[in-house]
């Protein structure tokens, strides 16, 4: 047994790579199994998944985890034909049979194989921490919808354009992410008039209290978010705003690097006094004052006082590591495409949501040996920059073999072979590069003009 400098135990019963072969297989028995399969079934579902149809609830489920970005036609040929071993792609079944074979889907499925995966990983693999806790962070982002009638109902519509004459349903979506493994704990999904503290609360069941460290940055903070979690036990590190904190401008001005400060309530937050009473309606923290490249400085404000668990030193790396949500969103909106919806109704795209979200976590579980290895030889071979795996091309084979894996149930082979292309295919890691943010909204993918 050894302690890593990243405070994670390494004990000899944790191996590098097996546990992907019992990660598979648990997800793959959930699926097959029936009380999965009956809690799986929406309400308008009667009967569904109970008969030999030619579109089996294993098909249904993998299909939806691979992503339908091209037409539904061409997405279902191409899928029978892989799993039927033909030399061409002949239509099997209609993108008809599909649209009423998923109607009868709940998209909660896809966070319960989630969750089935993320158990087995976590108890079986040697997965990273930072100084003794899991690290996660909480953020959030929207989606342009599809144009439907159940998703003007659930998601409601919003005015843009400089007249606000333009409507528009968006969807205001938020996730729990595990910066260091790069596994999706939990994914949100509400109209767009909710705010993001009350999207990080529902995240907040998936927390564990004392061993996750959560991190936020500049747009969470405020006293009824870390009064709820300091009740709840969970322990936060935010990124607070000099401009609203007095706290904040204070410890710049006086040029103190490290206090602890404690917080009132204010009165008019009776609420929130009757849920905390046991604490006294008090927020007790920790302001560490953090300085920049740039010559400036960060406040962050952390329920962790004890300066032997986190000392001074460590919140600069600490804090950089919220950066992996923001490249998770990069592969979730951008390589996944997120709103190249497979449909246009609202349970379609709360499938997709929940569905691309198990999709990150299972690329992730499966490109974890393959990282570490690479960390190992960055450290004890002479190279000029190390390397990383190229996640776009881990995503891309998740999508051409994961029907060999979920249905012909290959695992083994199909990981030996995913391995051997994507070391061969690692991406330098140059550092301290850095490029201006270029903040351009982009225009949804067309649902009418699909790509081929």
């Amino acid at each position: 047994m050894h302690q890593d400098y990243r405070g994670f135990v390494i004990t000899g019963k944790a191996s590098l790579s097996g546990f992907r072969e019992n990660y598979f297989d648990e997800v793959i028995n959930t699926i097959e199994d029936e009380k999965f399969v009956n809690r799986s079934r929406s309400q308008d579902g009667g009967k569904g998944f109970t008969r030999n149809r030619k579109i089996t609830f294993k098909h249904l489920i993998t299909l939806l985890t691979q992503g339908l970005s091209r037409s539904l036609q061409r997405e279902l040929n191409s899928f029978y034909q892989r799993l039927q071993g033909t030399d061409f792609s002949i239509q099997h079944v209609t993108k008809g049979a599909f649209s009423r074979s998923r109607s009868k889907l709940k998209p909660e499925a896809f966070s319960e194989l989630n969750q089935v995966g993320l158990r087995s990983f976590y108890k079986n693999a040697p997965w990273r921490s930072f100084n003794g806790f899991r690290l996660l962070a909480i953020d959030g982002s929207t989606a342009v919808l599809p144009n439907h009638e159940s998703i003007t109902e659930q998601f409601g519509t919003v005015c843009f354009g400089p007249y606000a004459d333009s409507p528009r349903s968006v969807a205001r979506i938020s996730v729990l992410y595990d910066v260091l493994n790069l596994t999706v704990l939990d994914g949100q999904m509400g109209s767009y008039t909710q705010s993001e503290r009350d999207l990080a609360r529902n995240h907040f069941t998936q927390v564990v209290a004392g061993k996750d460290l959560v991190i936020f940055d500049r747009g969470y903070p405020s006293l009824e978010l870390m009064s709820d979690m300091q009740s709840r036990g969970i322990e936060y590190v935010l990124r607070i705003q000099e401009k609203w904190w007095l706290e904040a401008r204070q410890m710049i001005a006086d040029g103190i690097k490290d206090k602890q400060v404690t917080f009132r309530l204010p009165v008019s937050k009776k609420d929130q006094h009757e849920k905390n009473k046991k604490d006294r309606h008090t927020i007790k923290c920790r302001l560490v004052c953090v300085p920049l490249p740039d010559g400036g400085s960060e406040v962050l404000c952390t329920s962790i006082t004890d300066e032997k668990v986190l000392p001074y030193d460590c919140f600069s790396e600490l804090y950089h590591y919220r950066w992996n949500v923001e490249e998770g969103y990069k592969l979730f909106k951008s390589r996944l495409q997120l709103e190249a919806f497979s449909g246009k109704t609202a349970l379609a795209v709360r499938q997709d949501f929940y569905a691309k979200l198990f999709t990150m976590t299972t690329t992730a579980v499966m490109l974890f040996p393959i990282e570490e290895k690479l960390k190992k030889e960055a450290e004890t071979q002479e190279r000029k920059h190390p390397h990383k795996v190229n996640r776009t091309n881990a995503l891309s084979m998740i999508k051409e073999n994961i029907t060999k894996v979920f249905i012909s149930k290959i695992v083994r082979p199909v990981l030996q072979a995913i391995d051997k292309v994507l070391k061969a295919t690692t991406e330098i890691v140059r550092p301290n590069r850095k490029f201006k943010r270029k903040k351009i909204k982009k225009k949804p993918p067309s649902m009418n003009y699909k790509q081929l």
